[in-house]
């Protein structure tokens, strides 16, 4: 309690500054007594040499010397008060972040004194320049050197203007974001996952609906087969001949051309009137026209047509693609988590429900703001798990049709009140595209060379010494920063409310339980 009430004074004075100061940065020596409250990612207080501005700083190292000592432990420093241990000293590096103005933080323009006073930064002061309005932002957790400062993220930039977690795994990226989907609920938001490990489905926030989708079960997601384009179709059966998709495209086309809405039954009873055409029989075509089934009948061959009937049955016993989707204001509601829980699906149909389910959020949104159509009038933020699968870096050997609509969400979604949140354990196998037009980042620990780089290269509010920090960061701690935040800092990520999925397997434990189980 007593080291409490002394961390909080005001002014409390650490050190003093030695060596040639910039308007970057400076090094300080510890005073006796005050070395526990001096560590990584601590904020000081210095004084501008002109202005005597308050300048705020962050240690962003510790070096411990065992140089002769220079000439500046002779001139103007009290030796009594500085740690020196047969000529050994711990020196911090702090980096400078500026000085409080209407604008937030600007940079000094007179530089420090050499020997000038550092002192740690009061809580009220860090408060003060964390500070976000109460009703439109987030708690996400504390400062990781003071539980005693609440760290603040805005939800109207989260939202409008993208953001990104990134993480290693184990790092608590999952965490992470319940945490996010807890907080947005507070504010009635409406919020919707694309889970492949069905993590996200025990979300229950007191006072918020949650509503669960599979591909499996009695709360099957449903995808209106008349939104696929013939390249839906073609990645959703990977075993078509070259043929057999030039047919699928003709018919979809065809079907797209003649029908306001259809479904799988009638992209089947298309290819039968094509099978039975190719046969020489008399044909009854209702609302499609005899001469295009005909003429189509002539380029292609029956052994094209009966294994790509079959196909398309296949597909159709999904019990996924219907006539009518699943309702729009099912899936989006305020004050509602969406959980389209993919962990039943394999990669192709992920991509599939991902992309036919944004692009109709998407066009839905832009129809009502832009041209004042329909009633969709809920703004939404979506949720993608595993991003690096459904927005990569690389096309590889073939297209991945979630990328496209993601990429638009990424570049126009902000006027349209579409978010989007992009979670990946592999950023440098994101697209760089969607990647740097995510305007907050919440960064967990990433040992990977290659995957800092990334970050670094991909998003400008990234500096060299962020990514420096990456590896070092412990399990739910996160640096942000962006354009949610006033100041990039190292937050410990708050305790979720609600119950977590996805927890590591206790292996050990599970052996032995099964031990005592068979009495062995």
């Amino acid at each position: 309690m007593q080291e409490r009430l002394i961390f909080n004074k005001a002014k409390m004075e650490i050190g003093q500054i030695i060596g040639a100061t910039t308007l970057r940065g400076f090094r300080f020596v510890i005073k006796k007594g005050m070395e526990k409250h001096v560590k990584r990612d601590e904020f000081v207080i210095v004084n501008e040499s002109v202005t005597n501005n308050k300048i705020l700083g962050i240690i962003k190292d510790i070096t411990i010397s065992n140089e002769l000592l220079p000439d500046e432990f002779g001139r103007d420093l009290r030796l009594g008060d500085i740690i020196l241990n047969e000529g050994e000293y711990p020196v911090p590096t702090v980096k400078i972040l500026g000085y409080e103005c209407e604008n937030g933080l600007e940079l000094p323009r007179h530089g420090i004194k050499p020997g000038s006073s550092v002192k740690l930064a009061d809580d009220n002061t860090l408060k003060r320049i964390l500070r976000q309005e109460k009703d439109t932002s987030a708690l996400i957790g504390t400062l990781s050197t003071r539980e005693s400062v609440p760290v603040y993220v805005s939800v109207n930039d989260i939202v409008s203007r993208h953001c990104a977690i990134l993480a290693m795994t184990g790092a608590g990226k999952s965490y992470t974001v319940g945490v996010l989907i807890e907080e947005l609920l507070k504010k009635r938001g409406s919020v919707i996952v694309f889970d492949p490990h069905g993590e996200y489905k025990w979300i229950r926030l007191e006072g918020s609906t949650t509503r669960v989708y599979g591909v499996r079960g009695d709360h099957k997601i449903k995808v209106e087969t008349s939104s696929l384009r013939s390249i839906d179709f073609i990645n959703l059966i990977p075993d078509l001949t070259d043929a057999q998709r030039d047919l699928i495209d003709a018919v979809v086309n065809l079907a797209r051309k003649f029908y306001d809405k259809y479904d799988l039954k009638i992209v089947k009873e298309i290819l039968s009137l094509i099978y039975d055409a190719k046969e020489g029989k008399e044909i009854l075509t209702g609302s499609l026209p005899e001469s295009e089934i005909k003429d189509l009948s002539k380029r292609v061959g029956l052994t094209t047509i009966g294994p790509t009937m079959r196909k398309i049955e296949r597909l159709s016993r999904m019990g996924i693609f219907e006539l009518e989707g699943t309702p729009l204001d099912e899936i989006v509601s305020g004050n509602q988590l969406t959980v389209i829980d993919l962990s039943d699906a394999d990669e192709r149909l992920s991509e599939t429900i991902i992309a036919a389910i944004s692009r109709r959020i998407f066009e839905a949104r832009k129809a009502y703001v832009k041209d004042g159509e329909g009633n969709f009038n809920t703004p939404t933020f979506l949720v993608i798990e595993e991003a690096h699968n459904f927005a990569p870096r690389t096309m590889e050997e073939r297209t991945i049709l979630s990328k496209s609509i993601l990429k638009k969400i990424a570049r126009e979604g902000r006027k349209f009140g579409v978010g989007l949140c992009i979670v990946s354990q592999r950023p440098s196998r994101l697209d760089s595209d969607i990647l740097s037009q995510c305007n907050t980042q919440i960064i967990m620990r990433i040992v990977n060379p290659s995957d800092q780089e990334y970050i670094r290269q991909s998003v400008e509010s990234v500096t060299e010494d962020i990514v420096r920090d990456l590896p070092s960061l412990s399990r739910g701690e996160a640096i942000i920063v962006g354009a949610a935040i006033n100041l990039p800092v190292t937050v410990r990520i708050r305790k979720r409310i609600t119950e977590v999925g996805g927890e590591d397997v206790d292996i050990v434990g599970e052996w032995s339980k099964n031990a005592r189980d068979k009495g062995s």
